[in-house]
C-alpha cells in the first residue's frame, strides 16, 4: 500500500537531487521493477531517452486506488517509520532498493510521466497522466505489471543522446551482475541493443567484461548463518590498476566499495597480485538487517557494513582461494646463488648497500650509485627462465585437463597445430572441447591456470615480434614472470638482496622488466659531485679530505645566541 511518509521522515530523506542523468531515471525506475518482484523487465529509449523513456515490468503492479500517490511526494509502501534510522544518520537493514518516494514525484516534474499499471488481482488497470502540478487518474484495459513513460526529460539542455543512451547501457549491465536472473531487454531507437534471458551470472559477466576476461574469473561462495556471499573475481592472469571493475551489491543494491572492502580486497590477493593492483568481478552480499547501514543521499550508493560483516567478507575472499594453487603461479622465488663468473650483460657487479622502503635496492659499482627496482629486476630473471625452460618443449601432464574452446579458438587450433606441436600435445574431446595430454613442464603444477595459457596460445595473441620461440607469446610469459616475482613492499636481507642483483647478470636484456619498464636507474659520482656543489668527490684526493667542515655548508651561518 503506497501512503504518505511522516512529516519527521520527510525531513531526513530530503537530501539532494534525483535526477541528473537518463541513466539516473531508467535506474530509479528499474528499482522500481525490482521492487515489485519483476522477473521481465523491458527498457526503450528514443532520442537517447531524452526523447521518451518506456521501463515496462511483470512485477505485482498499483492497484488503481494507490495510483493516485505514486506520484505524490514523499509516498511510498517501502518506508512507514522511523525504526531503521541509526543515530548517525543512516538507514539499517533496508530491504528494498527504492524507499524515498522521491523518484516519479521528480519525473513529474521534470517531464511528462505516464503510469498504467494493474496487479493481477485486480479486473483492468489503471492509467496516471502527470505534468507538474497537473495529475489525472482513469481505468483503463492493462496487463498484469506496470507501465512508466516518461516524455521530453531535460529539454533545452543540449545534451548528448548517444552519452545518454550509453550511460543507461553501462547501468543494465551493472545491474545485471547483482540480479542476474532477470530477464531484461533493451531496445535503443526501436532496435535491440542488450537482449538477456536470465541465465545466471556467467552469462551476465560476459555481458559486462566480455567474453575473454569472464572466462577468467573464479566462482566465490560463502556462507555464516543469515549472511553469504557469491560471485565471480579474477584470478591472478588478470588485474587493473583501479578498482573501476570490481563491483559489489548488498542485498541486491548496488553499491560503492567501502573502504574496509577493498582492505579485505588488498589482503586477500597480496600474494596473487603486484602491489597496487586490483582484481576485477561481481561480489553479491547479502546481509540481515543491522549488518549494515544505508547512507541517505539521492544515489543510495554508500554503505557501512557492521565489524562482523566486514570480518566475514574478509574470511570469504580469503578462503575463496584456498584449495587453488594459485598464489605462486610458477616455483616459488628463492634466494638466487651469485654468479661465478658473471655473464657478460653490459651491466657490472653490483654491490648491495640497503633497501629503501621495501622496494628499491641501493647498490654500486664503479663510480655509480645504482637504484635497482626489485619487481622489475626479478621479473626479469623469471622471465628469462621461462624462456629457456619454455623451450625444452612439452612433457606428460599427471592427469589430463579438460579444455572448453570458443568456436573461433576450435578454428584455429587446426590451422596452429604446427606451431603449436612441440609445446602441447591434446586430442579432441567431443564438440568445443579438447584433452590437454602435454604441455611445459613448469606448468605442471598449475592446473587452473594452464587451460588459459593454452587457449591464448592457440588464439596467438602477440602474433609477430611478441611470438617466442616457443610458440608462447611474450606477452603471456610476461605476464607469468610478473605473479611470482617478489613485491614491492617485501623486506630482502642483504644475502637475498645480493643474490638478485648477481642473477641480473645473467639476463640478456637487464635494463627493462617484460613489460618495458625500467629495472634500475644509475647516478654517476659526477652527477652527485656537481649536485651537491663540490668541487671533487669522495675519490678527489686529499683536496676532498683536507676542507675544513664549516665549507661544506658554505652558505650556513652560525646560529646566534637568543
Amino acid at each position: 500500500m503506497i501512503r504518505p511518509l511522516p512529516p519527521e521522515l520527510r525531513g531526513l530523506l530530503a537530501r539532494g537531487e534525483v535526477l541528473l542523468s537518463v541513466k539516473d531515471a531508467v535506474r530509479e525506475l528499474l528499482e522500481n521493477a525490482l521492487d515489485a518482484g519483476a522477473r521481465r523487465v523491458r527498457v526503450e529509449l528514443w532520442g537517447g531517452g531524452l526523447e521518451r523513456i518506456v521501463v515496462e515490468d511483470d512485477g505485482e503492479g498499483i492497484p488503481l486506488e494507490d495510483l493516485p500517490l505514486a506520484a505524490e511526494p514523499f509516498a511510498t509502501s517501502k518506508l512507514a517509520d522511523l525504526r531503521g534510522l541509526s543515530p548517525q544518520g543512516g538507514l539499517l537493514g533496508v530491504r528494498t532498493l527504492g524507499f524515498r518516494g522521491q523518484a516519479l514525484y521528480a519525473l513529474r516534474q521534470a517531464a511528462t510521466l505516464k503510469i498504467r499499471s494493474r496487479p493481477r488481482g485486480q479486473l483492468g488497470g489503471g492509467l496516471l497522466l502527470a505534468r507538474g502540478e497537473r495529475v489525472e487518474v482513469r481505468p483503463v484495459p492493462a496487463p498484469p505489471g506496470t507501465r512508466v513513460e516518461v516524455l521530453g526529460l531535460f529539454p533545452g539542455e543540449g545534451r548528448d543522446p548517444k552519452g545518454e543512451a550509453r550511460g543507461v547501457l553501462d547501468l543494465l549491465k551493472r545491474y545485471l551482475l547483482h540480479h542476474p536472473h532477470l530477464s531484461l531487454a533493451l531496445f535503443l531507437e526501436g532496435e535491440a541493443r542488450l537482449l538477456f534471458p536470465g541465465a545466471g551470472l556467467r552469462e551476465a559477466a560476459r555481458l559486462a567484461f566480455g567474453r575473454v576476461l569472464a572466462e577468467r574469473l573464479l566462482p566465490v561462495e560463502a556462507g555464516r548463518g543469515e549472511m553469504a556471499l557469491q560471485g565471480l573475481l579474477s584470478g591472478p592472469q588478470a588485474s587493473r590498476t583501479r578498482p573501476d571493475q570490481l563491483y559489489l551489491a548488498v542485498n541486491g543494491r548496488p553499491v560503492a566499495l567501502p573502504e574496509g572492502v577493498l582492505k579485505a580486497v588488498r589482503r586477500a590477493y597480496r600474494e596473487l597480485l603486484p602491489e597496487g593492483h586490483y582484481p576485477f568481478g561481481a561480489l553479491n552480499l547479502s546481509l540481515p538487517p543491522g549488518a549494515f547501514r544505508l547512507r541517505l543521499d539521492a544515489r543510495k550508493e554508500e554503505v557501512a557494513l557492521s565489524g562482523e560483516a566486514e570480518a566475514f567478507l574478509g574470511e570469504a575472499l580469503a578462503g575463496a582461494f584456498q584449495g587453488r594453487n594459485l598464489a605462486r603461479a610458477l616455483p616459488e622465488p628463492r634466494p638466487l646463488l651469485p654468479l661465478n663468473p658473471p655473464t657478460p650483460s653490459g651491466l657490472p657487479r653490483l654491490r648491495f648497500l640497503a633497501q629503501f622502503r621495501d622496494s628499491f635496492l641501493l647498490a654500486e659499482a664503479g663510480d655509480a650509485l645504482y637504484v635497482v627496482d626489485q619487481h622489475a629486476a626479478h621479473e626479469r630473471i623469471l622471465y628469462e627462465d621461462l624462456l629457456r625452460r619454455a623451450a625444452e618443449g612439452a612433457k606428460p601432464l599427471p592427469r589430463p585437463l579438460l579444455v572448453r574452446l570458443e568456436p573461433g579458438e576450435e578454428a584455429l587450433l587446426g590451422e596452429r597445430e604446427a606451431a603449436l606441436a612441440g609445446l602441447f600435445r591434446w586430442e579432441p574431446f567431443g564438440p568445443g572441447r579438447v584433452r590437454l595430454l602435454e604441455a611445459p613442464a613448469f606448468l605442471h603444477p598449475y592446473p587452473l591456470l594452464l587451460p588459459e595459457v593454452f587457449k591464448e596460445a592457440v588464439r596467438g595473441e602477440g602474433e609477430g615480434p611478441k611470438v617466442a620461440p616457443s610458440g608462447l607469446t611474450k606477452a603471456l610469459l610476461a605476464r607469468l614472470a610478473c605473479l611470482p616475482a617478489v613485491k614491492a613492499g617485501h623486506p630482502l636481507g642483504q644475502a637475498q638482496g645480493q643474490a638478485l642483483l648477481d642473477a641480473l647478470l645473467a639476463c640478456e636484456t637487464p635494463w627493462v622488466c617484460p613489460h618495458g619498464r625500467p629495472v634500475l636507474l644509475v647516478l654517476k659520482e659526477e652527477d652527485l659531485v656537481r649536485r651537491f656543489g663540490r668541487r671533487s668527490g669522495a675519490r678527489g684526493g686529499e683536496e676532498a679530505r683536507s676542507r675544513r667542515r664549516e665549507e661544506s655548508f658554505p652558505e650556513a651561518s652560525a646560529p646566534r645566541e637568543p
